[in-house]
């Protein structure tokens, strides 16, 4: 990311260059373009760089929705700088056309932008290839918990269609001598860019709420819970994303007792059964609380020991225990 920074960085002056010598709307809606491409992949690498901090005791469960935040604040940034004023002045343009003049330094620009651009989005395409496993690169998008991978391959997208147009918009205009062509492809540019900041802004939006984890991976974790001897079932379970690649779990999870009872008197002395008094049963009463408390908790950590092997992202299980309800005492006859 830190490549693409620099090099839009380059390619934001030389439009803007180009933009002096032409005076093409189109031209200077390309600089703005590269402009917002800058600060927003500047946030987006701050924002990966805060999220990636570990937990502590104001954050117990880390900094992974910083990354959403500075998403959000790339996608505002889009929306205003990219569309807000290379909208503006494409209208400007066309209410007001100005005097175009053809460049080779225009069309160099150009060229080599689409180069970068083109070079840039071919990478994000095979970063997301070896993500979205049978998920189409459309449906990856709209789902992915990582905004900054969605976010860099839109902007390319519309980076490099942006070249594009802005090459059509000028061409156009200097052919016939009608300003008209290079101001639409301006606002045509800004147009493409106010989509791309909708869409994300909508999509960060939801990922700051805090949408469910991957329902598959909600799954798969019942059912290594539920496998549990000590486990009779699971009556509810909630997940709840914290990060790009972390996510929480709660877990409403009844219990065998009979099955906790027998671990626990496995482990029980045999001088521990001392039922001829008061005082005795009391004790063994006691003891065998602690025992069956213990092996829940063991249950608990054993369970969160092996979901961890399968889902490393996982920040926390938490579970909330509930017993079957104890058997009636048997009735005597009188």
């Amino acid at each position: 990311m830190l490549a693409a920074i620099v090099g839009n960085t380059a390619l934001t002056a030389a439009k803007f260059g180009a933009f002096a010598i032409t005076g093409s709307g189109s031209m200077f809606s390309e600089a703005i373009h590269s402009l917002a491409d800058t600060g927003n992949q500047a946030l987006l690498f701050f924002g990966i760089r805060q999220s990636e901090r570990p937990a502590d005791h104001l954050f117990p469960y880390g900094y992974g929705g910083e990354r959403f935040l500075y998403a959000l604040l790339s996608a505002i940034g889009i929306f205003v700088l990219g569309c807000g004023f290379t909208v503006y002045h494409g209208v400007h343009n066309l209410l007001d056309p100005p005097t175009l003049e053809f460049s080779w330094w225009s069309v160099g620009v150009l060229a080599v932008a689409l180069v970068v651009e083109g070079t840039v989005l071919s990478l994000a395409v095979r970063t997301i290839a070896a993500q979205k496993g049978e998920r189409s690169l459309v449906e990856f998008v709209r789902t992915t918990n990582d905004p900054t991978i969605a976010a860099v391959l839109l902007e390319d997208s519309v980076a490099c269609l942006g070249v594009l147009v802005a090459a059509a918009g000028m061409g156009l205009s200097l052919w016939t001598g009608n300003p008209v062509y290079d101001a639409l492809g301006a606002i045509a540019i800004g147009g493409m860019l106010g989509l791309v900041a909708v869409f994300l802004g909508m999509r960060n939006r939801t990922l700051l709420l805090g949408p469910t984890a991957d329902p598959a991976d909600v799954e798969a974790i019942v059912r290594l819970v539920e496998a549990h001897p000590a486990v009779r079932r699971v009556r509810q379970v909630k997940s709840r994303l914290l990060g790009s690649h972390r996510f929480r779990v709660y877990v409403d999870v009844e219990y065998d007792g009979d099955e906790l009872g027998r671990r626990a008197h496995a482990k029980m002395a045999d001088d521990a059964w001392d039922c001829e008094t008061d005082a005795g049963r009391r004790r063994l009463a006691e003891t065998l609380g602690r025992y069956v408390c213990a092996e829940m908790a063991a249950v608990n950590d054993a369970l969160e020991a092996d979901i961890r092997k399968r889902f490393p992202g996982l920040a926390a299980l938490e579970t909330e225990a509930d017993g079957s309800p104890p058997l009636e005492p048997a009735a005597t006859n009188g």
